[in-house]
C-alpha cells in the first residue's frame, strides 16, 4: 500500500518521488525545515545539506609501481540515495467537531526516516528523522505533483495532498498522548516489537470508543 511513496517518475516539475520533493521544498526556501516535532527550532541550510550527502570515506591511494606502499589517503564521499529513506513518521492530531458531528484527522508534520546499515547489510533499529516540516505549509507545494493512483484506473494518477489528505498509506502508532504523562514512545515501555504493535492497536480502539462513546442509540 505504501509503494506509491517510492514513485519514480520525472515530470516538468523535476522528480516525483516523496522524499525528492520533501528534500527540493527545504533546499529552496519554500517550506522551512525543524529540529523538533514542535516545530520551534529551524535548522540552517548548512544542517540540512550535512544531512543530506553521503557518508565520507577514506580510501588509501597506492603506488602503482609498488602496491604495498600507500602514497596518500583520499577522502571521498558518496552522493545521497533518496532510496535510503524508506521510513516516514507522521504527526497528525485526531479532532471531534461537535458542530458538524465528525470525526477526523489533521496532519501536522512529516519527517523522513532514514535509515543505518550495519556493514553486513543489516538495518540498524531505530531510524533517527532527518528534519520535520509543518503540513499545512506544505499542502500547497504537494498540490503541484503526482503520484501513482493504483485504486483507479481510469485516472492513474492523484497528487500526493489528495493521498495524504485521503490517508492513503499503511501505517502504525509510535506515539501517543492518551495517558503519556512522561511523553515516551511505546517503544521505550515496550520492549517487544509485536507487543508494540499491540498496544498501538489498542490505541486506535481508544480512539474508536471515545467517538462512539459520544452517541446514544
Amino acid at each position: 500500500m505504501n509503494h506509491p511513496f517510492r514513485f519514480e517518475a520525472e515530470s516538468d516539475n523535476g522528480s516525483q518521488m516523496f522524499i525528492n520533493i520533501l528534500l527540493k521544498a527545504v533546499n529552496t526556501g519554500e517550506v522551512t525545515a525543524f529540529a523538533d516535532d514542535r516545530f520551534t527550532t529551524p535548522m540552517t541550510m548548512a544542517e540540512i545539506q550535512q544531512l543530506t550527502v553521503g557518508s565520507a570515506d577514506t580510501v588509501p591511494q597506492v603506488d602503482p609501481n609498488d602496491p604495498t606502499k600507500v602514497i596518500r589517503y583520499v577522502v571521498t564521499r558518496a552522493s545521497f540515495n533518496a532510496k535510503s529513506v524508506n521510513k516516514i513518521r507522521i504527526k497528525e492530531e485526531w479532532v471531534f467537531d461537535r458542530e458538524a458531528s465528525r470525526y477526523f484527522c489533521r496532519i501536522l508534520g512529516i519527517s523522513p526516516l532514514k535509515s543505518q546499515y550495519f556493514p553486513n547489510g543489516q538495518e540498524r533499529p531505530g531510524a533517527t528523522p532527518m528534519f520535520w516540516v509543518y503540513y499545512p505549509d506544505m499542502r500547497p507545494i504537494l498540490t503541484k505533483y503526482e503520484v501513482y493512483n493504483p485504486k483507479n484506473m481510469g485516472n492513474s494518477r492523484m497528487t500526493w495532498e489528495e493521498l495524504l489528505e485521503s490517508r492513503m498509506f499503511s501505517s502504525y502508532i509510535t506515539k501517543s498522548t492518551l495517558d503519556n504523562a512522561a511523553n515516551r514512545t511505546i517503544r521505550t515501555y515496550i520492549k517487544d516489537p509485536i507487543l508494540a504493535l499491540l498496544e498501538g492497536e489498542n490505541i486506535k480502539e481508544k480512539i474508536f470508543n471515545y467517538e462512539q462513546d459520544l452517541w446514544s442509540y
